[in-house]
């Protein structure tokens, strides 16, 4: 198995975010406010979760990747893992 460096809950959660960000994009939105109010989530705290400054539950995001027609495995794929945190 390779040695590899644990992330902290913070960096978790910015790729998480970063990750989010990309589906959203790649489903045709580009604002996250558009998404949030076409599928019934509140903006502010979606607009936390993409930046990676706020916990997600498990359901949280369930409901979340339903709106992107993506499962938790899908979600979490290759992808996920060589999500990497862009500077702005």
């Amino acid at each position: 198995m390779a040695n590899r460096n644990p992330l902290t809950s913070e960096q978790e959660l910015r790729k998480i975010g970063l990750r989010l960000k990309n589906l959203r994009k790649s489903k045709g939105y580009t604002s996250p406010d558009k998404f949030s109010y076409e599928n019934n989530l509140n903006r502010s705290q979606y607009g936390k979760y993409e930046a990676g400054n706020a916990n997600i539950t498990i359901g949280t995001l369930i409901t979340i990747l339903n709106c992107f027609s993506v499962s938790l495995s899908e979600f979490f794929n290759e992808e996920y893992d060589n999500t990497q945190q862009i500077k702005k």
